[in-house]
């Protein structure tokens, strides 16, 4: 009986393409989408962030050339 009840479970993990499919659309129909409004949130949150992160390295940037110009390079224009 042990034997027969193994035979079965090999049958249903055979490896296939499908049987990959079948499972990511089993596991798509899992999935809690957000709301629009949530969606629209977030992206704003994460736009707002990266301009964030990206004025600071530019500032940081800016400053670090400006002083490189003054401090390495000297008077050289």
């Amino acid at each position: 009986m042990a034997i027969t009840a193994r035979r079965r479970a090999q049958a249903e993990q055979s490896p296939g393409i499908l049987r990959f499919f079948r499972e990511t659309i089993d596991e798509l129909r899992k999935v809690v989408w957000p709301t629009p409004q949530e969606l629209y949130r977030y992206t704003v949150v994460v736009v707002v962030t990266v301009s964030v992160i990206a004025l600071f390295i530019f500032a940081v940037d800016s400053g670090l050339t400006e002083l490189s110009k003054r401090f390495i390079y000297g008077s050289v224009k």
